[in-house]
């Protein structure tokens, strides 16, 4: 009697150590940061695009003016007159012509739409 309540008892507490696992692996998975993929990008919904795209280009006229005036006042002067639909078309054009690119960040990849139309590349 007495060793079929140790080992219940012993069972019982691997149960908890695996649930316990379990549940922190699922918790890091869901609350950890992760930057979004071109994948992401394209599985966002329609009306969620365009202000990541906003969000984008706010960061790219950002980033090029700290550490790269020349490109930031090219980059101003070629956008300038766009709308944001305009901007995410370009940059789903871009997406839609490097497939093989889709599992590198977004931020990157609309950098380098970015870039194609300003530097010709």
């Amino acid at each position: 009697m007495k060793r079929k309540m140790i080992l219940f008892l012993v069972l019982v507490l691997l149960f908890l150590v695996l649930l316990t696992n379990c549940l922190q692996g699922e918790e890091k998975e869901q609350g950890a940061f992760r930057f979004n993929t071109g994948n992401d990008y394209l599985n966002m919904a329609e009306g969620n695009n365009i202000f990541y795209v906003e969000g984008l280009m706010d960061m790219l006229y950002n980033q090029t003016e700290l550490y790269n005036p020349k490109l930031y006042s090219s980059i101003v002067k070629t956008t300038k007159v766009m709308t944001a639909g305009q901007i995410k078309a370009i940059f789903d054009k871009y997406l839609e012509e490097h497939p093989e690119s889709w599992h590198y960040n977004a931020a990157y990849l609309f950098g380098e739409a970015i870039f194609e139309i300003i530097i010709g590349e």
